[in-house]
C-alpha cells in the first residue's frame, strides 16, 4: 500500500470557503448519525463544532487552542474525505484523473532566490504537510490524525501563482514525468475554470 495524492477542484478562495458553501444541514444529519455510530472513526467534538459553525459562521473556524484547531481539522477531515466520499460524491470534482503516489510530487519547484518562486514553493510543500482553515498556521499548523491523511489546498490565486511557477521554470531535472503531466493539468484546468485546488493525501 502506498499514499496517493489526488488533485479536486474547489471554492475559489480555498477549503474554508467550499466547506461553508457546501451542504451544511445534509451534513449535519449525516454526521450525527455516523459519530453515533461510529464512535471511533469520528471526533465527537466535531459535531458540536458544526452546530457553532452553522450558528455563527466562518469565524468558529479561527482556532485560538491547539485543542480547538485539533477539532476544525478533523470536521474538515470528515466533510471532504468522508462525507463528500460517503454521501455527496458530485461535489468532488477532479481537476486530474490522475492517482499517483504523493512523494513523486516532491521536489518540483524549488526555490532559486526569487521571492515569487520561493512562495510558490512554500505553497507547494503545503501538498505533504496539509494546510489549516481559519487560522494562523505558525502557531496551530495542521496535524494529521493518523500521521498519514491530510489535506492541503491552493485559493485561485496561489494557483494562478504556481501554474506560472510551471509554466517559466526552471524546473527540476529529476522528477516524475507522470507526477509533473498531473501536476500540470490540475493546476491548469483550476486556472480555467478559476477554481483553487484541494490536494487530498492517503
Amino acid at each position: 500500500m502506498g499514499i496517493y495524492a489526488q488533485f479536486w477542484h474547489c471554492h475559489p478562495a480555498g477549503l474554508a470557503e467550499e466547506f461553508l458553501s457546501g451542504p451544511l444541514e445534509e451534513f449535519d444529519s449525516w454526521l450525527l448519525e455516523t459519530v453515533a455510530e461510529f464512535q471511533d472513526d469520528i471526533d465527537a467534538s466535531v459535531y458540536p463544532l458544526l452546530q457553532a459553525v452553522r450558528t455563527n459562521g466562518r469565524v468558529v473556524l479561527c482556532a485560538s487552542t491547539a485543542s480547538e484547531a485539533a477539532s476544525v481539522d478533523r470536521l474538515m477531515d470528515a466533510y471532504f474525505g468522508m462525507f463528500c466520499d460517503m454521501r455527496r460524491r458530485d461535489l468532488k470534482r477532479a481537476a486530474d484523473q490522475s492517482l499517483l503516489r504523493a512523494a513523486h510530487y516532491r521536489g518540483m519547484v524549488g526555490t532559486s532566490g526569487n521571492t515569487a518562486r520561493s512562495v510558490a514553493s512554500e505553497l507547494w510543500n503545503l501538498m505533504f504537510t496539509g494546510r489549516a482553515v481559519g487560522r494562523n498556521t505558525n502557531a496551530f499548523p495542521y496535524a494529521s490524525e493518523d500521521g498519514v491523511y491530510h489535506l492541503a489546498y491552493w485559493s485561485w490565486d496561489e494557483v494562478n501563482l504556481l501554474n506560472e511557477a510551471f509554466t517559466v521554470g526552471p524546473l527540476p531535472t529529476e522528477v516524475d514525468s507522470r507526477a509533473l503531466a498531473a501536476a500540470k493539468n490540475a493546476l491548469a484546468a483550476a486556472h480555467t475554470q478559476r477554481s483553487g485546488l484541494i490536494i487530498e493525501v492517503g
